[in-house]
């Protein structure tokens, strides 16, 4: 994993990402931080620690951060797979970011976006949001994706 030259601290992550979930107007009692969730592949178990996980009824976003300053777009694809095996119903969006670039990706359709801050909607935005269509997948593919990308490979 890279190390950035000037290495953010945890608290300073979540403190920034906390800030700006609240100017968009979400509940601070929907924002669940750091949550652990568990995979299981041909008995191979893998701790995945989500960053933010916002929960109202069902799952409608959960977001993960990574400190990269390579880019993310290596990241998007586990991130999806996370996104349809370990949430049912799967969350509305997926984000991935490094606090300077943000990756949104509309989990149904399996639309990306790529931007800054911006992108994030507002909590009456996310709220109303009605995905247009469900992109199918393959339960076993994503196994296979989330699997290689947990394992190093």
């Amino acid at each position: 994993m890279e190390k950035g030259s000037a290495e953010i601290s945890q608290e300073l992550i979540l403190e920034h990402l906390k800030a700006l979930f609240l100017s968009k107007g979400y509940p601070e009692k929907l924002l669940q931080w750091k949550k652990t969730l568990f995979f299981n592949y041909n008995n191979l178990e893998f701790a995945i620690q989500l960053t933010l996980i916002i929960e109202e009824k069902r799952p409608l976003l959960i977001l993960y951060y990574h400190p990269s300053t390579r880019g993310l777009s290596s990241f998007e694809r586990p991130l999806l797979s996370i996104a349809r095996l370990l949430f049912n119903p799967p969350p509305y969006f997926a984000v991935l970011t490094n606090l300077k670039d943000f990756i949104f990706i509309e989990v149904y359709p399996q639309k990306i976006k790529k931007g800054g801050e911006e992108l994030l909607p507002d909590y009456e935005t996310l709220k109303e949001y009605q995905p247009s269509f469900e992109k199918p997948y393959n339960k076993n593919i994503e196994e296979r994706i989330l699997a290689f990308y947990l394992s190093g490979g």
